[in-house]
């Protein structure tokens, strides 16, 4: 397994959101809690679902226990270029955010207070 860069570290920690078992909302704030609210809100909604999304949008999800690295994070770069370099791709996206974000709310909400949370105790311990 290779080192993974603080941002593709990110990718993993929020795919976690996507997987059909129990969402330890906990553990992914602690892996992202070094980042701000909205840049986490725009990584999960701008570069994570866009990819991640369709595992809880079939009957048998693929992914039960957490997505392969080797997948996603070609996969969201893949998805990144695109969004750059083609309008109509991006648009698209675009639309399909709004879907995510009222589909995910529950989630995101709960990982807002963990992340906030754990926040506080990195403060507190400084």
């Amino acid at each position: 397994m290779k080192s993974l860069n603080e941002k593709e570290a990110v990718w993993m920690a929020l795919s976690d959101l996507f997987i059909d078992n129990e969402i330890n909302h906990e553990y992914i704030a602690k892996r992202v809690a070094h980042l701000t609210i909205p840049e986490i809100e725009h990584i999960l909604f701008y570069e994570v679902a866009p990819i991640c999304m369709s595992n809880l949008l079939v009957p048998t999800p693929t992914v039960w226990e957490g997505f392969d690295e080797d997948y996603i994070i070609p996969e969201i770069q893949q998805h990144l270029q695109e969004m750059q370099s083609n309008w109509l791709y991006n648009h698209k996206v675009l639309l399909k955010i709004k879907f995510y974000k009222v589909f995910l709310n529950k989630d995101w909400s709960k990982l807002m207070v963990k992340i906030s949370q754990e926040q506080a105790k990195q403060t507190d311990d400084l």
